[in-house]
């Protein structure tokens, strides 16, 4: 009758130290699924300042081609004074 209640000792040590490691890991998971949605709201918003960045970057790029369009046209249109 001893060797059983030692084994149930033993089977519930185990099962104890077995809980309390979970408990361990459900923590670190916690812990990095915090850090990986704080990464990802900061790689969002980088993406979505680079974006806005890059279109600002194109609107002036051709807005500075269509200025040097016309520009150039300008030096050779035909100017004849009205005398």
């Amino acid at each position: 009758m001893t060797t059983r209640i030692a084994a149930m000792t033993q089977l519930e040590t185990s099962a104890s130290a077995i809980g309390d490691r979970l408990r361990v890991i459900d923590d670190y998971q916690t812990h990095h699924r915090l850090r990986e949605a704080t990464g990802r709201k900061r790689a969002e918003d980088l993406n979505e300042r680079v974006l806005l960045w890059s279109l600002g970057q194109t609107a002036v790029i051709l807005i500075l081609g269509v200025a040097q369009v016309f520009l150039l046209r300008s030096f050779f249109t035909d100017k004849r004074s009205a005398y």
